[in-house]
């Protein structure tokens, strides 16, 4: 049987989130698994086409994972409304796994309300899913285990305004421009949102490359709301400016919250209003200690905030204040469900005529094209934890699959040579190859 030791060698780390080693994860005792096949993000389909393309290999992963952790019980949540996954998935299912139908809204693949959602269990503010005896794991996560070899590839959506809107398999260290070509782009000029649309990064250059944690590549028109508000965001000035001068205090970011119904204490309003009468040499930490239950989803500052002011970012930039200067903040003990949160959640139809989404197709079957890119760049940074110590020098000679990196017993995860090839550059941040 596959151990969290082979786990670790592999270089596995979550594929749906930051990067969290999954050795550790995996390391807990829980009653119930849960697999995370929410994908609640518009435009991104990879991990839907994993699970109708390699079922198989889905399903030894689970039964890995399952036992690791010792699960009573398994738990497929995937949206409802893909009855023909599901249908598939029932096939598959062996006794002790159970396929929950998720409601079509956002942020139903946030851990805290999927568990919720598929248990009826709160996780408490600050404290990990083991606590409700619950270990979550996200579907491309559980495939890598399944698939028994050393993480080099990931799979990732490519859509927006392109021509073929896919999911892809593409080797570690893929610039971002080579991922682009074979999706054919439409437009000349554009930007590209890595990861969703509503948690994702403007890519800053399109040579950026691949990470175990890439999730998709968005194409936009450069004048496109979205681009042009995450422009904005990425600029603390223009943040706060705003925000003191519109912020009506309505709410209304503090009723949709999806942390703030399930009765965590985070309240963006609050941060936005400590903003409004804030001048620039107060200290406002200790005011903003409740923005650490902030979960970044993002849907105060995209959807509920009815002036486009940023509520998201303030409470983000708070709440790493807050923790590097390792403030406290008692939250409820055992917090209860907001008695209207059904009638609260944001449907994904919303969230696509709001972002002006609707323009592009929504689809993104697995694509056969392979990919040979000749120039890899792979990132030693690519997970939580410690930057990984390379193992090459310049000049030697790699094979695929071979260990190029090593954090040791470190929190982190070991890299993997995604082609052979010769090492043509090594630094702190990267090894660059030169493949055959």
């Amino acid at each position: 049987m596959t151990s969290l030791q082979d786990i670790k060698e592999m270089g596995i780390v979550g594929s749906g989130g930051a990067g969290f080693p999954t050795h550790i994860k995996l390391g807990a005792r829980a009653q119930i698994f849960i697999a995370n096949a929410a994908e609640c993000e518009p435009l991104l389909h990879k991990d839907k086409e994993l699970l109708r393309t390699e079922t198989e290999t889905f399903f030894r992963g689970l039964e890995i994972c399952l036992d690791l952790v010792a699960a009573e019980r398994g738990i497929i949540g995937v949206k409802a409304k893909y009855q023909d996954l599901i249908t598939l998935l029932r096939r598959h299912c062996p006794a002790r796994v159970t396929i929950v139908g998720l409601k079509d809204f956002y942020p139903v693949g946030d851990e805290v309300t999927l568990i919720y959602e598929t248990t009826g269990r709160i996780v408490p503010p600050g404290a990990l899913p083991i606590s409700q005896n619950v270990v979550v794991n996200n579907v491309e996560t559980i495939y890598n285990i399944g698939r028994g070899t050393p993480l080099v590839s990931k799979f990732l959506s490519v859509g927006g305004a392109v021509r073929r809107p896919m999911s892809i398999e593409v080797p570690i260290g893929t610039a971002f421009a080579e991922v682009l070509a074979p999706a054919e782009p439409l437009l000349q000029r554009y930007a590209v949102i890595v990861g969703g649309p509503m948690m994702g990064q403007l890519a800053q250059s399109l040579d950026a490359p691949v990470t175990k944690t890439t999730g998709g590549l968005l194409v936009f028109p450069e004048d496109h709301t979205l681009v042009r508000r995450y422009r904005t965001a990425a600029s603390p000035a223009q943040v706060n400016r705003i925000g003191k001068a519109a912020c009506d205090q309505c709410a209304i970011c503090s009723e949709l919250c999806p942390r703030h119904l399930l009765g965590h204490p985070i309240t963006p309003h609050q941060a936005m209003r400590t903003l409004a009468f804030s001048n620039r040499q107060s200290d406002e930490t200790t005011l903003e200690a409740h923005t650490m239950y902030c979960c970044e989803c993002n849907l105060c500052s995209l959807m509920a905030c009815p002036e486009g002011l940023y509520p998201a970012q303030r409470c983000m930039a708070q709440k790493r204040r807050a923790m590097a200067v390792r403030e406290r903040f008692d939250p409820p003990p055992a917090p209860t469900a907001h008695p209207l949160i059904d009638y609260r959640r944001t449907p994904i139809s919303k969230i696509m005529a709001r972002l002006d989404l609707n323009r592009f197709v929504n689809t993104g079957p697995l694509s056969a094209v392979t990919l040979r890119p000749a120039h890899l760049t792979v990132r030693l940074d690519q997970h939580i934890g410690a930057v990984a110590s390379a193992l090459v020098q310049p000049g030697e000679t790699v094979e695929k699959y071979q260990k190029i990196a090593t954090v040791g017993e470190k929190l982190g995860a070991e890299i993997h040579a995604p082609a052979s090839g010769r090492v043509v550059d090594v630094d702190g941040r990267r090894i660059m190859i030169k493949a055959d």
